[in-house]
């Protein structure tokens, strides 16, 4: 019985794993130039030597904390428990919950460096059964799944690798501690002795002996994310990559929250001009950024630039909830059908502006030339019931000759309009020409001016 209970275990190990806790942790170990470059590419950020125009930047920390905050809500798609650790630059996942959807922690974590280096920042990844190890285990890209391997593991790392204080390393260092294993071979009265109990809660802390509780990060309910740019620039098309990674940023972040916008506001900064506008306003709510970035080229290509442009905002303030089933699995449904209209109106009116492009609603109105308005495509059409009408009116009636059509409904009178004097008396009639097709014609009765043709039937 025994032998056969060490097999199942063998066989499951899961089983026994699944409760205990698994931390990522993402390290930007330059994230003060990740944010300085961020909106050149690769080629662009290729250091070149001799350049007189080189200068040294100011450290920001208020944005590289914004920064850390944006990041923590765009990894929010893998992992409902993030935490920001405040004392350096990186994010803890909890990872062992996200498994099952993302695979193995090795896996996962390439995939958020990789999908991090999109967005413009370099990245290091590393797991460990506690936060503090992660940590340790990231700067060498290490993923240690079973909380018994730390100590083999992670006892090689030199002193400099470990999240102490300058004064507390050197300490350790006059002493002859050069690895991480000199000090887990000491009792841990002696280190308190020796260096307070700073030192040995760190390393308890590390190797799951102590409880490391984490606050964990809540996302806002809306997204602001500023672009520096590290070299002025004077075109649209050169503006499109930084756009780009500002918007994969911000649908990160909404695919975190389950959430979803409607509008986008971009403002261009320039040197001393005022900041070009841009707002992107879409029929439904999208987490799409192709969506995004196609409505955004089409604004980009009417767009003059007054002045160069020095830094780029983008701000959603209002994220809505997301419905899953605004994408249906389907081609050729009705909900599919109307997601294509949708995506047509929104590229029509980026490329010819919002007033340009417009529905129709009916208004309360017998006369058929005034029973429709023009409507903005984000306004709800009035529901107003009228007869059997044509699908299009012509832009004038037509006169016509009555014996060249066959009469099949009718006579229908309108008469109305007499209080604001386009008064009008007609009998309606649905006819069919010779070659089949259904029109609406009508004759004026008082007074008779003969036939007209006013209507087609799709």
């Amino acid at each position: 019985m025994r032998n056969r209970t060490r097999k199942l275990d063998a066989m499951h190990p899961s089983q026994k794993t699944a409760s205990t806790p698994l931390w990522l942790a993402i390290r930007f170990p330059q994230l003060p130039l990740d944010l300085h470059n961020r909106g050149q590419s690769g080629a662009e950020r290729e250091p070149h030597s001799g350049r007189p125009d080189l200068v040294d930047a100011p450290r920001d920390e208020a944005a590289e904390r914004q920064a850390l905050q944006r990041l923590a809500a765009w990894c929010y798609q893998y992992s409902s428990q993030v935490c920001i650790p405040g004392d350096r630059d990186g994010l803890f996942l909890e990872a062992g919950a996200s498994k099952r959807l993302f695979g193995r922690t090795e896996v996962m974590g390439g995939r958020l460096v990789n999908e991090l280096g999109q967005l413009g920042y370099l990245a290091l990844s590393g797991s460990a059964a506690t936060p503090e190890a992660a940590w340790l285990a990231a700067r060498e890209r290490l993923h240690i799944d079973a909380s018994g391997q730390l100590r083999r593991q992670l006892g090689p790392l030199p002193l400099s690798r470990l999240h102490l204080d300058t004064s507390q390393r050197a300490a350790l260092e006059r002493m002859g501690f050069r690895q991480l294993r000199d000090l887990l071979r000491l009792p841990r009265k002696a280190l308190t002795r020796r260096f307070g109990p700073a030192l040995p809660d760190y390393l308890d802390r590390v190797l799951g002996i102590r409880p490391d509780p984490r606050a964990m990060y809540h996302p806002p309910e809306r997204f602001a994310s500023t672009l520096e740019l590290a070299a002025a620039i004077h075109s649209c098309q050169g503006l499109l990559f930084p756009l780009n990674r500002l918007l994969e940023e911000l649908c990160g972040v909404l695919r975190g929250g389950d959430s979803a916008v409607q509008s986008v506001h971009i403002a261009l900064g320039h040197e001393d001009h005022p900041s070009s506008q841009i707002t992107l306003g879409l029929q439904s709510p999208t987490q799409d950024a192709g969506r995004l970035m196609l409505l955004l080229r089409e604004r980009l290509e009417r767009l003059r630039l007054p002045q160069a442009v020095r830094d780029i905002s983008l701000q959603a303030p209002t994220l809505l909830k997301f419905n899953a089933g605004q994408h249906s699995l389907f081609r050729d449904t009705p909900a599919e059908q109307r997601q294509d209209i949708e995506r047509l109106s929104e590229r029509l009116q980026a490329r010819l502006g919002k007033q340009s492009v417009c529905g129709l609603t009916g208004v309360e109105d017998h006369r058929p030339e005034y029973s429709w308005r023009p409507r903005a495509l984000d306004e709800q059409p009035q529901c107003v019931a009228l007869p059997h009408r044509p699908s299009w009116l012509l832009p004038d009636p037509v006169r016509c000759r009555i014996k060249d059509y066959e009469i099949i409904a009718g006579p229908e009178r309108i008469e109305s309009g007499w209080w604001d004097g386009r008064d009008c008396r007609r009998d309606y009639f649905i006819v069919r020409e010779r070659g089949g097709g259904t029109l609406w014609a009508f004759r004026e009765y008082k007074p008779r001016r003969g036939w007209y043709l006013h209507g087609i039937f799709g």
